[in-house]
């Protein structure tokens, strides 16, 4: 181990002395070009600039030589070639000949004027091509990539038939960084919602591209999507000004600068996105879905200032070690780098999930004391595709500056911990896709109060940050269960000592922050199989717990009663806006479904008043007088009850946004309220009207059942950007993904599970909740174990008097005594011993004794799973004697007794100023960060 450590060492000092690998620090035509391959193939030269063939590499099956070691030729009469050096004397693309031994492949020399700043590396405007089959440069492929498809050259234009993609030329996926202009006419489509669309950084069912509908104007009319193993992403969406007309060209435009995309349309810009990190490289061509489309005038250029500079490829995700336990869904671990030495623990196989590195001016990462330990980007070696970076300031334009850097060297996987939210937000301003950490200190705090943590998520929620770090000591089992039923992502700061780790395991916290991850580690192989630190949440699907055989129907006040009253943690609902506007419950755009007795409402075109004149339709119940509620009657009903509204804003309407954030101020509702929505433009749009709400992204697009890592690329560019929890559709959610995402703060809520086999497995997953209209099902589940005195206290002597009571319960309320075998954690020298009752039998020593409970129990189909009970404490003392005061002479009885009562009085008084002067000081402390 030392040795690898050695070598460690090593290689980040030759890092030190030499930088990074095949670095680039200027981008002139003379020094752009990066080594050579298949795929970068191509040479950039000012004309007549003379290039030294003698340093550039050429990598291959052969390995690595220098161009000048091949055997290179040209039938352009404007390119010279000699024994080590070329140089073409006009501007244009010039294909090269490149033999070395058996080795055979095409090099292409791009050049440009000197004076101008950019390179046109591709240009076509069919000029003279004859009607028919497209020239052999392009290549021919159906809407899947696969052979297949139609197209050909009319009247010299390119022109699509639907399902159908045109590759440009191969060489161009040698490039990241370019601007594509191409006019476009679309002369026909099956519907209007139908699409043509420039794809770039393309392979086969993973590309990006710009869509253009055939009405435009639609909210979605223009898009960036994602296309990520066959499946859609669409990140940016946006309206254009008009239909597209069959007989008009219009000019397309697509500026791509490494992870950032413009799209134009006669050179109005339509969009920007910023988070195009999933693929570097690919090819350009142009596709059809169900649309006749023509092409002509494409011009790819290359700008001077977005020529790509060779550097390290880091890792896009981080293969974060899996510890072996029996929890399901353990909390992740969190170190600080203080040394080196560490550096040893983080390639090694057990290893923390992230490393937290300080930051100075410098961008170098430094010790709490402030030493230098490594470089930004030797640090980032170190840990790369190992553990994941977090980097630990509080200084705004330093998060800033680290930022930008991060974003240029490409770190997608990471975290950026901070005690003050600007910087969070000045970092995630510059690189969305750093999730951000709120820390706090809390150092003089001795407890907290649900409001105090109410403040804790409006803190965290306005920082867009992922997660909240607070010392575990503050908190218990109940609170962490508190702050995540409200959406939260609940971390602690843990010592290093058992108790500690012990407490913050069974928190149920979702991360722990600690020095000594291999003494959580070991704790965690301690627990059998599927036991539970924390239960996953029950949503009832529009307030339903048994699907349509419930009492009341969807979205009304009466079913959501009695799915509270069986267990419903969450009652979840669709929110529309009226004319006169007031927020209504319907799910549907119209009433034609739930009130089939009444001619159909469009509700955005209809006032209250005509809406609350409607029955809604009862199958089960049989009621005739069931009104459409709104969401203020939904609130005043479910005010002050232990209960949670998750609000799905249906329609991309911001005012609606704006209005049920007003609603939720209004009533009081924030510690009772979530906001979820399929529109990331709803959920941006709240972020700027109530910052400190949660959110969730509803979304079935985000995830791939094949492959971890393309579910997170998506999950860090869809919903970390936009701060905001994963609430996708259940079929392509594996556990695998639910493992890894867990230690990226991200927490996940999968919709609709209705299948009984499907809901048991999910349970045992680690979700953080379940939206279900079967909530039902698990109503007689005993999945709560409860002590009714977790902190027990006596004097030595008296602790036989002590006694520890449990017991377990259902989501509706059946409570059943327990009486549990305990895990010592450590008895403090006490000597405590309890029977099987609870009650201490023997005591011994003052101390402090800590231990917790298990309960096996079973899921409706026999399944069974295990839950834990947070921690018990009984501490004892031995008597405190007070020294005997000396009598003083003259004093009377009575004077003493007044004294004495005088004293009690004021030691009252001065408690109850003390106990709201030290609440209020500490809820600034909170707020303040």
């Amino acid at each position: 181990m030392k040795k690898k450590f050695l070598i460690i060492l090593l290689l980040l000092l030759g890092f030190m002395m030499f930088g990074k690998l095949g670095s680039v620090s200027e981008v002139s035509a003379a020094t752009a070009n990066r080594t050579l391959t298949s795929q970068f193939n191509h040479i950039l030269a000012d004309v007549n600039e003379v290039i030294d063939t003698r340093e550039i590499k050429v990598k291959g099956a052969f390995g690595e030589i220098f161009l000048n070691q091949a055997t290179l030729a040209s039938t352009n009469p404007s390119v010279t070639i000699t024994s080590n050096s070329i140089s073409v004397s006009e501007k244009g693309v010039f294909p090269i000949g490149f033999s070395y031994q058996s080795n055979n492949m095409t090099l292409y020399l791009i050049s440009k004027l000197e004076a101008e700043t950019e390179y046109v590396i591709y240009q076509q405007n069919f000029a003279g091509v004859p009607n028919g089959a497209i020239p052999n440069s392009l290549n021919l492929f159906n809407n899947l990539g696969a052979a297949g498809g139609s197209a050909a050259i009319d009247n010299e234009r390119l022109l699509l038939s639907p399902y159908t993609i045109v590759l440009f030329p191969t060489y161009l996926s040698g490039f990241s960084n370019y601007i594509i202009e191409t006019d476009m006419r679309m002369t026909s489509a099956s519907n209007s919602s139908r699409w043509t669309s420039v794809m770039f950084r393309y392979t086969t069912e993973n590309y990006f591209q710009m869509a253009i509908r055939q009405d435009a104007t639609q909210a979605n009319g223009v898009e960036f999507a994602k296309r990520v193993g066959g499946n859609w992403n669409v990140p940016r969406t946006a309206a254009y000004t008009e239909q597209l007309n069959p007989g008009t060209f219009y000019n397309l435009k697509v500026d791509v600068y490494n992870t950032t995309v413009k799209e134009y349309i006669n050179n109005t810009e339509i969009m920007t996105y910023d988070n195009a990190f999933e693929f570097t490289h690919g090819r350009i061509g142009v596709q059809a879905d169900n649309v006749n489309v023509y092409y002509d005038n494409i011009k790819i250029t290359l700008p001077v200032d977005y020529i790509e500079e060779e550097k390290y490829q880091f890792a896009s995700v981080v293969d974060v070690y899996q510890p072996t336990t029996g929890i399901v869904a353990p909390a992740t671990t969190l170190v600080w780098f203080e040394e080196l030495s560490q550096l040893e623990d983080f390639s090694g196989t057990i290893r923390p999930a992230t490393a937290v590195f300080r930051i100075n001016n410098d961008l170098n990462v430094v010790n709490k004391a402030g030493t230098v330990l490594l470089s930004l980007e030797e640090a980032l070696i170190a840990v790369d595709g190992k553990v994941i970076p977090a980097f630990y300031t509080n200084d705004a334009n330093l998060a800033a500056t680290l930022a930008t850097e991060l974003k240029d060297l490409r770190i997608y996987d990471l975290f950026l911990i901070s005690d003050n939210s600007e910087a969070i937000l000045a970092a995630r301003a510059i690189h969305a896709v750093i999730r951000g950490v709120m820390h706090y200190e809390m150092a003089d705090v001795t407890s907290l109060s649900n409001e105090d943590l109410m403040n804790i998520r409006r803190q965290t929620n306005s920082a867009q940050a992922v997660a909240s770090i607070i010392p575990t000591h503050l908190l218990n089992q109940e609170q962490v269960l508190y702050m995540q039923q409200r959406a939260m992502t609940v971390w602690v700061s843990a010592g290093n000592d058992d108790v500690s780790q012990y407490r913050a395991i069974l928190s149920g916290a979702n991360g722990i922050l600690s020095d000594n991850y291999q003494g959580i580690f070991a704790k965690y192989a301690l627990f059998t199989e599927t036991t539970h630190v924390r239960r996953p949440l029950m949503i009832a699907h529009r307030g339903l717990y048994a699907g349509g055989l419930s009492s009341a129907p969807e979205n009304t006040i009466e079913a959501a009663l009695e799915a509270y009253a069986r267990g419903a943690d969450i009652l979840e609902l669709d929110v529309h806006l009226t004319l006169d506007l007031e927020v209504v419950i319907m799910h549907d755009t119209t009433t034609a479904r739930t009130a089939p007795a009444h001619d159909p409402l469009t509700i955005v075109n209809s006032l209250l008043s005509d809406l609350k004149a409607l029955n809604l339709a009862d199958p089960i119940g049989g009621r005739t007088d069931l009104k459409m509620p709104t969401l203020r009657e939904y609130f005043e009903e479910f005010k002050g009850k232990d209960v949670v509204i998750f609000v799905e804003i249906k329609p991309t309407m911001p005012l609606l946004v704006q209005f049920v954030a007003d609603l939720i101020e209004e009533m009081d509702m924030y510690d009772q309220t979530a906001i979820i929505a399929f529109s990331s433009q709803n959920i941006l749009t709240m972020n700027d009207e109530y910052p400190e709400i949660s959110n969730g992204l509803l979304t079935g697009a985000v995830l791939n059942a094949q492959n971890v890592n393309t579910s997170l690329t998506n999950t860090f560019s869809s919903v970390v950007t936009i701060n905001s929890t994963l609430n996708p559709s259940y079929g392509a959610l594996t556990l695998n993904f639910i493992k890894a995402i867990t230690h990226r703060g991200v927490t996940v809520w999968p919709w609709t599970l209705n299948e009984y086999p499907i809901m048991t497995q999910y349970y045992n997953y680690g979700i953080s909740g379940m939206t279900t209209d079967h909530i039902g099902y698990f109503e007689n589940t005993f999945n709560r174990l409860t002590l009714d005195n977790y902190k027990l206290s006596a004097l030595v002597e008296d602790a036989t008097s002590l006694k520890v009571t449990a017991q377990i319960e259902t989501p509706n309320g059946t409570t059943y005594p327990y009486m549990p075998v305990y895990t010592v954690i450590s008895d403090g020298g006490t000597g405590i011993t309890l029977d099987a009752t609870g009650k201490v039998l023997t005591a011994t020593n003052p101390g402090s004794y800590f231990a917790y409970s298990t309960f096996t129990s079973t899921l409706p189909d026999g399944t069974s799973f295990t839950i834990a009970s947070d921690l018990l404490e009984i501490t004892l003392t031995t008597p405190v004697v007070e020294p005997e005061e000396p009598e003083v002479p003259g004093e009377t009885t009575n004077n003493t007794a007044i004294i004495v009562i005088a004293a009690v009085g004021g030691s009252a008084a001065l408690g109850a100023a003390g106990f709201f002067g030290y609440r209020f000081f500490k809820l600034r402390k909170v707020i303040k960060g």
